[in-house]
């Protein structure tokens, strides 16, 4: 199933792990600790570890998906940590600000998680820590989260620090978007 996934995925040239890894890179220095929410097969976070992050947690509802992204490396250790079979539409068993980051690529919008979960998702992360969400942008604009992200802002749940339109597969046209955000 995750390999299938993975080279449907890098077939049409999947951009969201490094755009998201190029972004966090840019706001928390290598040495974070960065929960991959949704990780799925482990791509975002092998795309952290290659930039030298060397503390990475993955989160998937998927147990199949986790055993796949347990078999990454780089330079010979494993991409992650700790790996957790987690519902990320219920309450998730991680303590408040366990880590300095964390990133969610492509699990919002179409069935998956929606605004709503957000506040859940940022709980995890200390005060000031940064999140690296990437999304399709059809979603995105379409299905209101725009406008439930500001809300969110409005409410105290996070600050947004950017929202970046690009295309996420380099083999077709795909718009995306990333957003990075704090936690106040």
């Amino acid at each position: 199933m995750g390999q299938d996934y993975e080279a449907d995925l890098t077939t049409y040239g999947y951009l969201s792990p490094q755009l998201v890894a190029d972004a966090l890179q840019d706001y928390v220095g290598t040495s974070a600790t960065v929960v991959d929410y949704a990780c799925g097969t482990g791509l975002a976070g092998l795309e952290l570890a290659g930039r030298g992050f060397t503390t990475i947690d993955g989160v998937d509802y998927s147990q199949g998906m986790l055993e796949f992204a347990a078999s990454k490396t780089v330079q010979g250790r494993p991409v992650y940590r700790e790996l957790l079979t987690v519902d990320l539409s219920a309450t998730i068993p991680i303590e408040d600000g366990a880590y300095d980051a964390l990133i969610c690529v492509g699990a919002m919008g179409g069935g998956h998680l929606s605004a709503e979960h957000l506040p859940e998702l940022m709980r995890t992360i200390a005060a000031g820590g940064t999140a690296a969400f990437y999304m399709n942008a059809i979603a995105y604009e379409g299905d209101g989260f725009a406008k439930r992200f500001a809300a969110l802002e409005t409410a105290g749940h996070w600050q947004i620090i950017s929202e970046t339109p690009s295309n996420y597969m380099a083999a077709l046209d795909r718009p995306g978007m990333l957003v990075l955000a704090a936690r106040p």
